[in-house]
């Protein structure tokens, strides 16, 4: 069913990080259906894990289609499911408190790739070395750097940096974002929650993913990461076509 020009290897890592007593992150990893996800829950202990959980959860009792078309709809449609399912458990078992995540989630089939997002979870491809970031966050400090009240260096300190403007859960109305890419041999993926990315730069990133063979890139993420504060949950999928 899944186009076989590509086949796909992959590793995933969810890890409470040093300070967190509890792990709202999620991770979905099926690279024989071409299918990743990372969910970042929110709205404290429990009600995080539940969103992300029933993100995923959902996700991966979904039926392969063989268009990717077809499964990006399908993928989407579920996600704007998910988002009424959480206001709905929100009102009946959480007196209205919010329950909501990020979610990133990569689609494959043969040399094209879709992401869709909603959230500042992020899907960045490295290819010769280059390293793009194929998502932009939906965050308060991403909407002032887009205006041009603040530079993309001056966001790394703002006070509006862990500030969405959308997520799963926490409006009746969730507009999901999709941008399709191509996959050549030798691309290699990170998707990862903002655990990952606030405490790495982007040049740590870059070189961090070009860890030789494929199957070290995890462990060294991973170690890179708890050498540093890690004050928040880190999840991330490392993905290879070969």
């Amino acid at each position: 069913m899944v186009d076989a020009s590509f086949q796909w290897k992959s590793k995933a890592v969810s890890h409470v990080g040093k300070v967190r007593q509890h792990n709202e992150d999620s991770v979905l990893d099926k690279p024989a259906q071409g299918l990743w996800v990372v969910a970042d829950g929110m709205g404290g202990h429990e009600a995080g894990d539940i969103a992300s959980q029933m993100i995923v959860n959902t996700l991966d009792q979904l039926s392969p289609r063989a268009y990717i078309s077809d499964y990006i709809d399908l993928v989407d449609d579920t996600l704007v499911r998910i988002n009424q399912d959480l206001l709905d458990y929100s009102q009946k078992k959480l007196n209205g408190l919010t329950v909501g995540s990020t979610a990133v989630c990569m689609i494959t089939r043969g040399q094209l790739g879709v992401v869709l997002w909603v959230g500042d979870s992020r899907l960045y491809r490295l290819r010769e070395d280059h390293l793009v970031q194929l998502t932009k966050d939906h965050s308060e400090v991403q909407r002032l750097v887009d205006e041009g009240v603040i530079t993309a260096e001056q966001a790394e300190n703002s006070a509006f940096k862990n500030v969405l403007t959308r997520a799963l859960g926490a409006h009746e109305v969730v507009d999901i974002d999709i941008n399709a890419f191509d996959i050549a041999a030798g691309d290699r993926f990170l998707l990862c929650s903002d655990g990952l990315y606030n405490e790495l730069t982007e040049q740590e990133i870059n070189t961090l993913i070009r860890a030789r063979p494929f199957d070290q890139v995890a462990d060294v993420f991973t170690n890179k990461i708890l050498n540093t504060p890690a004050r928040d949950n880190f999840s991330f999928i490392v993905i290879e076509p070969f």
